[in-house]
This record gives structure tokens, C-alpha cells and sequence, in this order.
């Protein structure tokens, strides 16, 4: 490291999460920032700026000072699918950041109230068929619309869409039978499937998840050309230095293979994917690249 960042960090670190509190990006971030800050001798914070999907957060970190004491713990969402999502961005999603690392990754579920008659995918599909346009599935997120509009295209349904402006709220509404379905990230999800106030139908992933082996995929189901997982990593302003980078990125891989982040990966169903920053970027090239023609194929837009 050369002399101007051999001292860092000699601050306190900030660690952004473009979410609300409780979700699975901040569970992570939570348990990254006690990881880092045992790891590199100085207090690692979370600060939750939630908002547009994330957008607000982001541009917070991408309008940051680059000296690697504010860094996000991005998702899919604003990181990749927002650029195609949304309409005149006021950053860039690639250009305004620095790639740290890759956190790891995880499908999302279809779930659904417990008192619904159509518990698989294919029933599901059948009984959308024979009444088109009233059965409703809760969206808490853009990752969920999308794979709303592909389910309704690939399986030639017609199927109401409720947003909501977090997971939460979708949650009371799907327990309560307000909604029947939604697609939701795993960590909000499987301690109310555990404690029986929801069920999982699908698993959006290829291969079916550690954490739920018996629920079959939504390609068992039928819809066998989509594999749509999400994923979390810690990004920093373009223009942090090297060094810092390199930094961050063997410390927040050390972190992960930690038993501690072990266990909470467990515990939102992600599976850990510790690498280089090079691979990080690499990698959200292309998510970038797929979740274009994942766009543009359903034409879900936000403005």
C-alpha cells in the first residue's frame, strides 16, 4: 500500500444500504460491517437510505467522497436492473463505482397464503388460465416485477400485480389472504414459511436451494428458460484508490468464509461467493447485459 493509504483506515467506516432495515441486503451488511470493523480496528456503521429501488441510496455512494470510508452493499436492483428499470438515473450504476466484491447469491420464492387451493406451479398456472386476471401476486421489489411479467408471458397467463413500497407491508397482506402469491427474496421469507404463515410453491433458481430442498424450481414447474437469482456486494465511488480497494476486498473475503457469516448466509439462504474485485466486475457486466434483454422482454419500465 502506498504511504498516503498505508494508515487506512484511521476513521470510522460507513457501509450504505439502499433498503429498508430488516431486509436481507441489511441483515448482510449488518453482519459484514461487525466482520470489517473486528478485522480492520475501526467502527463499521449501516445507514439504511431506502427509496426508488434502491436509486437513492446508490446515488448517495456514487456522489461520495472515494476514499473508501463510504461504501454500499448493493443488490441486483440498483446495481444492474435499475439502469434498464428506470428512466434518466442520476448516476451511473458501472461508471460512477469502484467493484469491492461479491457477496454471494440466492433465488428468490414464490410464495403464497397458506389457504390457496393452487399450491404448485403448474396448478397455479391451470387455475390463472380458467380465471385470467384475478389472481394477484405482491411485488415489495423490481426483481419481483419481473419475474411477475416473465411468469405472466412464459406461461401465457394473465395475473393482477399489487406493488408495495416494502416487504413488510406485502407480508402482513399475504398472510392476512389480501394477496395470494408473490415472489420475495428468501431472507424475509423463510421465517414465516418456518413458522407456517406462508408456503413456498418455486424456487427461481436452476438447481433447488440448500435451504429448501423440497420445494422444486419454477423449471420443474414448467418455465425451464429462466434462471434469475439475486445477488449482494459491496461497491465504493469510483475513483477509490487501489490500494483501498484491494484492502477491502481481502478483508471482506476473509469475512465471508468467517463461521459467523457462514451461519447468516444460512440464515437468508445465500450462498457465500467470495472473489476479486475483477470478478465483481465481470460479473455485473454481464447482469447488466442480461437484465436488459430481461427488460426488454417484458417491458416493465418505472419512471
Amino acid at each position: 500500500m502506498s504511504p498516503a493509504w498505508a494508515a487506512y483506515p484511521d476513521k470510522p467506516i460507513n457501509i450504505v444500504v439502499p433498503f429498508g432495515a430488516g431486509s436481507a441486503t441489511d441483515i448482510l451488511a449488518r453482519g459484514m460491517a461487525k466482520g470489517l470493523s473486528e478485522r480492520l480496528g475501526q467502527p463499521v456503521t449501516v445507514e439504511n437510505k431506502a427509496g426508488a429501488g434502491g436509486n437513492i441510496g446508490a446515488n448517495v455512494v456514487a456522489r461520495s467522497q472515494p476514499d473508501g470510508y463510504t461504501l454500499m452493499m448493493g443488490t441486483n436492483g440498483p446495481m444492474a436492473a435499475n439502469v434498464s428499470l428506470y428512466n434518466n438515473l442520476p448516476h451511473d450504476p458501472v461508471a460512477d463505482f469502484a467493484p469491492v466484491a461479491l457477496m454471494g447469491k440466492l433465488p428468490m420464492v414464490l410464495i403464497a397464503n397458506p389457504e390457496v387451493k393452487a399450491r404448485t406451479l403448474p396448478e397455479l398456472i391451470q387455475e390463472a388460465r380458467a380465471k385470467p386476471g384475478t389472481i394477484n401476486f405482491g411485488a415489495s421489489n423490481t426483481t419481483a416485477r419481473v419475474w411477475i411479467e416473465l411468469l405472466k408471458r412464459a406461461a401465457d397467463i394473465d395475473v393482477a400485480t399489487v406493488l408495495y413500497s416494502n416487504v413488510g407491508g406485502m407480508m402482513t397482506d399475504l398472510i392476512s389472504g389480501r394477496i395470494s402469491y408473490a415472489f420475495e427474496n428468501v431472507g424475509p421469507s423463510l421465517p414465516q414459511i418456518a413458522a407456517g404463515k406462508i408456503q413456498a410453491v418455486a424456487v427461481t433458481s436452476k438447481e433447488r436451494a440448500a435451504f429448501a430442498p423440497e420445494v422444486p424450481t419454477v423449471g420443474e414447474g414448467g418455465l425451464d428458460k429462466y434462471d434469475l437469482v439475486v445477488w449482494f456486494a459491496m461497491f465504493a465511488p469510483k475513483g477509490t484508490p487501489a490500494e483501498v480497494i484491494d484492502r477491502l476486498n481481502r478483508e471482506a473475503n476473509a469475512v465471508l468464509k468467517s463461521d459467523e457469516l457462514q451461519q447468516l448466509a444460512k440464515q437468508i439462504g445465500m450462498t457465500p461467493t467470495p472473489g476479486s474485485a475483477a470478478d465483481l466486475k465481470a460479473y455485473q457486466a454481464s447482469e447488466v447485459k442480461n437484465w436488459r434483454e430481461l427488460v426488454d422482454l417484458t417491458g416493465v419500465s418505472i419512471n
